[in-house]
């Protein structure tokens, strides 16, 4: 899982790197910490994050994400230009 949209529905949680630039982005109030999830992961909300920035988020978790699984994995995963 490299997203996740809770029962309200009013943002998405992502996985972020490592637990500092979760932190920052908590205390820069670019995202909140996600419920039920590791420290590394943070809720972003939907309003007051645009569309770009949302689309980046979510594309980095998948990356990092991504690269965490195995390698046998991996191939039979379609390409993916890594964006992390």
């Amino acid at each position: 899982m490299f997203a996740c949209i809770g029962m309200k529905g009013d943002g998405v949680s992502v996985k972020c790197p490592d637990v500092e630039t979760a932190q920052f982005l908590i205390e820069i109030g670019a995202a909140h910490k996600a419920p039920y999830f590791h420290r590394s992961w943070v809720r972003v909300p939907l309003k007051g994050t645009g569309s770009q920035e949302m689309t980046d988020r979510i594309h980095r978790s998948y990356g990092l994400v991504r690269a965490g699984l195995t390698t046998k994995v991996r191939s039979t995963l379609g390409a993916w230009l890594d964006q992390t």
